[in-house]
């Protein structure tokens, strides 16, 4: 099966791996963190705001929230964002 995309996971490999009980699975191997610079926009957080709303509004898609995730990894828990707290929403590489 392709990945998405959109996913998150879309640049990884993908190879077939025995699973616990020694059947073959298809996964999605690690990529190891890439140094890049990015264009970001600052975003000011409101405190109604959730992260697949500001996905839709940068990217048109809020599958793609996971982009906002990965520019901000100091947030732990995105439903949990202080209000007026900025972040950053990545709009493509330098």
């Amino acid at each position: 099966m392709p990945i998405s995309l959109t996913s998150r996971y879309q640049r990884n490999a993908t190879a077939l791996v025995k699973d616990r009980h020694g059947r073959l699975q298809l996964a999605i191997m690690h990529r190891p963190p890439e140094n890049r610079s990015l264009r970001v926009s600052d975003f000011r957080w409101r405190g109604d705001e959730r992260v697949d709303d500001v996905s839709t509004r940068y990217y048109g898609s809020e599958s793609s929230w996971w982009m906002v995730a990965e520019a901000n990894p100091r947030v732990l828990d995105w439903t949990q964002v202080p209000a007026g707290m900025q972040i950053m929403v990545p709009r493509g590489l330098a």
